[in-house]
């Protein structure tokens, strides 16, 4: 059996935490290192200018990467999607909401988009966007409304599918969401958990095409969906569920790459768990990478409530190496050897003219001139 400190800095990889203020502040960053944190999101709130995050991103690796699991470099994310969930600003390039990129029918326009939205990301030291959102939009939905390509199950594999490889292209990981459909529920899981009567059957008629298809385009992440389908699994939310993750997922979808938590913070979860059980149950369903938008000040209680759930046999040993075998094939892939960012490249990059055209075109819904290339 591996020893404590070796089960620690792996346990430490399966956690991707939010921190305050647009510093790598001492009291966060103490927190991080200590429990070697896999991966670290942004938000608004982290970014004020591009030498600001450039420098944040730098700061964060330059600290995580001495004291994390054999000196992996940590995942920096962002939700950078365009319209209303697009979390860097001016001089960022502003894409429009994904409902106008289908007005322009075309999915060498949406692998632009995703191209440039990774581009500008990977400028700046970024190497995982939570996007596309590959929900098919079912009757209102509060939380995806616009954020959906449409109602059309096979437009949105396809244009969401071009998105994933836009965004890879550029070297960022691709976290398609929200399995296995968030488009057909009118409760926003930001707030409460909703319910949906769907049957297993009409989930792979209408909300699994596209992730087949990004399944097909190597979509490098997943992102769960903090709803109950008492129709498969009447007990546990699609998060926590061994039913939705391994079964159909894994097994039926065939899909071995990363499985992100939504947000464990969520209304959906926090309304029901506390974060120590609602990670532990997320890890024992099969998810690889737990997401905490804010409370970073917990992590460290929940770290060692699951370092001591692996340690005594509670959870498995077998499904920690899982995900750590996932996550450190996928972060040799692309994150190492790391490389810091250039603030003079990513002020380059950002916001260049080409990509705010593109976003333009797209706005008029024209076929934009292809950027990829360039």
């Amino acid at each position: 059996m591996a020893n404590i400190e070796e089960i620690e800095k792996k346990v430490g990889q399966l956690f991707f935490v939010g921190i305050p203020g647009t510093g790598f502040d001492s009291e966060a960053m103490h927190t991080c290192i200590r429990v070697g944190v896999g991966g670290i999101i942004l938000f608004k709130h982290n970014y004020e200018s591009v030498e600001q995050l450039v420098n944040l991103t730098s700061a964060i690796q330059k600290n995580m990467i001495p004291s994390s699991y054999k000196g992996l470099p940590a995942w920096i994310g962002v939700d950078q999607e365009g319209g209303r969930v697009q979390r860097f600003k001016d001089p960022f390039t502003i894409l429009p909401p994904q409902d106008v990129w289908t007005k322009v029918g075309s999915p060498k326009a949406c692998f632009e988009a995703g191209f440039v939205l990774g581009k500008e990301l990977r400028a700046c030291g970024i190497s995982v966007n939570f996007a596309p959102v590959i929900d098919v939009l079912q009757g209102e939905s509060r939380a995806i409304g616009d954020r959906s390509f449409s109602a059309d199950p096979e437009e949105v594999a396809t244009l969401g599918s071009a998105v994933v490889r836009g965004i890879q292209k550029s070297g960022v990981l691709s976290v398609a969401k929200h399995f296995p459909g968030h488009g057909g529920v009118q409760a926003d899981s930001h707030e409460e958990l909703p319910v949906s009567k769907k049957t297993l059957k009409e989930l792979e008629s209408i909300d699994w095409p596209p992730f087949k298809k990004s399944i097909r385009s190597r979509v490098e992440g997943i992102m769960t969906a903090h709803i109950l389908f008492p129709e498969v699994d009447a007990s546990r939310p699609a998060t926590f569920s061994r039913i939705f993750l391994q079964d159909q997922l894994r097994k039926n979808l065939r899909y071995q790459k990363l499985i992100f938590s939504d947000d464990l913070e969520m209304g959906a979860v926090a309304s029901r768990y506390d974060l120590k059980e609602a990670a532990f149950l997320a890890v024992e369903a099969g998810c690889d990478q737990l997401l905490f938008g804010h409370k970073w000040d917990q992590i460290e209680d929940v770290w060692q409530h699951l370092v001591k759930a692996f340690v005594d046999g509670v959870l498995p040993m077998e499904r920690l190496d899982e995900s750590i075998a996932r996550i450190s094939e996928s972060k040799m892939a692309h994150l190492s050897p790391y490389r810091a960012p250039s603030i003079e490249e990513a002020k380059a990059f950002v916001g260049h003219a080409a990509h705010k055209e593109l976003a333009a075109a797209i706005g008029r819904g024209e076929v934009p001139k292809i950027v990829s290339e360039a």
